[in-house]
């Protein structure tokens, strides 16, 4: 099963698509784990990324793409997988489109993870992460065990720089403009479904397991 996640930023996608792709036995793909991990080796890829990233530009939607389409070919045609984080532009979605067609490959389901933008700012302002292990809490949905220390190796946690209140508004702008037109994109199709996400952990999980009976 290939399983395609929606959703702004802070909408729990990430959290949610670590517990699917171990239940279902998905390889997980986030964009971000894929940018760091072909930059780190130091593919030809990963070099070509590194320049876009240490001058502040944006990577272009030809170079994400090339870099998510080589992760899915590493593990075969038999392997399953659950993207997070791509595509997040229309320009990525045509591109996976094409890559599936020719690959023969199929999404069998598009979950798009639905909060109102006051819970997603509530949830990101409340985000706190550790420096050392980068376990991730939330004062508000997952509060560590001790008060702002991590649970998994005691080190003080702290609070991103992208989790400042003016720089989430400016995150969930730039989703609006730039990422929600995919919604329209994959609405109607085959395996897509609008999940709540400002429910419990649980019950988001839930609902999302019971979306995919039967693909």
């Amino acid at each position: 099963m290939n399983i395609l996640f929606l959703g702004p930023p802070g909408s729990g996608k990430g959290t949610q698509a670590k517990q699917l792709a171990e239940k279902l036995s998905l390889q997980h793909l986030s964009t971000g784990d894929a940018f760091r991990e072909a930059i780190g080796n130091k593919t030809p890829l990963g070099v070509e990324i590194k320049s876009y990233v240490d001058s502040g530009r944006l990577v272009p939607d030809e170079l994400v793409s090339r870099v998510v389409f080589e992760k899915i070919q590493q593990s075969g045609k038999s392997a399953s997988f659950l993207l997070d984080g791509y595509p997040r532009t229309v320009d990525q979605a045509k591109a996976l489109d094409d890559f599936a067609k020719h690959e023969k490959m199929a999404l069998d389901a598009i979950l798009l993870f639905d909060v109102p933008a006051t819970d997603l700012i509530k949830r990101l302002t409340a985000r706190r992460q550790c420096p050392k292990c980068k376990e991730v809490f939330n004062l508000v949905t997952r509060p560590p065990k001790v008060k702002d220390t991590c649970d998994a190796c005691s080190t003080p946690l702290m609070q991103r720089a992208d989790d400042q209140e003016s720089v989430i508004k400016e995150r969930l702008d730039i989703y609006e403009r730039q990422t929600a037109p995919i919604i329209d994109f994959y609405k109607g199709r085959p395996g897509f479904h609008k999940i709540n996400a400002a429910q419990s952990v649980e019950k988001v999980f839930s609902d999302m397991v019971e979306a995919l009976k039967g693909k």
